[in-house]
């Protein structure tokens, strides 16, 4: 009998052990991929320099999107912005005096233009009565001459006659004279019109001028309103970089925001099963204190990261890594940045 219980005993503690060997022996079901949990940091700096004049956040801090996060003392920036703004005025008042100018000699320049056209009208009417007159006197003093050489007049008349000739030529010298001296006038009139072109030129480039003052006007407020920093986005404040009064350069950090519904889990999985990871695939994540809950994957490396271990017993290869990354839903909040995931990565799939 005690033979047999032993050997009972020695069946059962057999069948342990086969069993114990084929259990442990088995592939496993899933890897326990360790992760941590990570996000970008968006980086809030300003877009000038000058010293914090006040700072409305500290660490931890929930801010929302164009929320004001620091004030940079605006003192020089106001200053730049008055003098660019009484510049833009100046510029407007010139424009308006060389405008009014303009229109002034414009109108002066065509009440002369058309001055001197009837002036050389009426001296061109003039001369042409000049040359009538004169041509009525030659006529009458070539009939007196020949009267009086005939003697049929009296010497006495052709000496009226000659005397009207010679007063006819020289009232046509004189008309001739002032079609001269209008035409002088009308071409000094067109000139002036010359000069209004100039003029109306100047007043163009005052009026380009003046928007160039406005756009430093304008470029003095947007100067302005950059000193006042707000944040980009929705988010937490995570590190406060400065403090008030300490004096910051364009670009240099001011705080750090993170977005508490961006955040992803990052897990290096050995090549020898990314092959068996997709985009899109869901996975199990299982947190230090034991919640889980589903991840996606949204991202695989496209590139092998360095060597994790040294595999001498087959091959002599290294054995590289490729990286990973899960997004799984936080509304909770149980997720935070830098904490401990296991991402659990199924082998039994095809």
């Amino acid at each position: 009998m005690k033979r047999l219980k032993a050997l009972l005993f020695l069946l059962v503690l057999a069948s342990a052990g086969v069993a114990a060997y084929v259990y442990l022996g088995r592939p496993p079901s899933e890897l326990v991929l360790t992760g941590i949990i990570t996000t970008n940091d968006v980086i809030v700096s300003p877009q000038i320099g000058g010293r914090i004049s006040q700072l409305k956040v500290v660490e931890g801090d929930v801010v929302k999107r164009d929320q004001l996060v620091a004030v940079i003392a605006p003192d020089e920036l106001r200053a730049d912005t008055a003098y660019y703004a009484h510049s833009a005025e100046g510029m407007v008042s010139q424009v308006r005096e060389s405008e009014a100018a303009l229109r002034l000699q414009e109108r002066q320049t065509a009440d002369q233009i058309t001055q001197a056209e009837a002036n050389l009208a009426a001296a061109e009417a003039q001369q042409m009565a000049a040359v009538a007159d004169l041509e009525n006197a030659k006529l009458e003093l070539d009939r007196s001459r020949n009267l009086s050489q005939k003697g049929v007049e009296p010497p006495q008349r052709y000496d009226t006659a000659r005397t009207s000739y010679d007063a006819a030529s020289a009232k046509l010298d004189s008309a001739r004279k002032q079609v001269d001296s209008q035409k002088s006038s009308l071409a000094l009139a067109h000139a002036n019109a010359e000069q209004v072109a100039v003029r109306r030129s100047q007043v163009q480039t005052m009026l380009q001028q003046q928007q160039a003052a406005n756009a430093q006007r304008s470029k003095a407020e947007v100067r302005l309103g950059y000193a006042e920093v707000r944040a980009p986005i929705d988010g937490i404040v995570d590190v406060r970089a400065v403090r008030v009064g300490e004096v910051v350069n364009p670009g240099e950090t001011i705080v750090t925001l993170i977005n508490p519904d961006d955040l992803w889990i990052r897990a290096d999985v050995e090549e020898t099963y990314i092959d068996r990871v997709r985009l899109g695939d869901k996975m199990t994540i299982r947190l230090p204190s034991g919640d889980t809950r589903e991840g996606t994957v949204f991202y695989r490396g496209v590139d092998a990261s360095f060597a994790t271990q040294r595999d001498v017993s087959r091959t002599k290869r290294d054995i590289k890594t490729f990286e990973v990354r899960l997004r799984a839903d936080n509304h909770d909040r149980r997720l935070a940045l830098g904490m401990t995931a296991y991402v659990l990565l199924p082998l039994n799939k095809t």
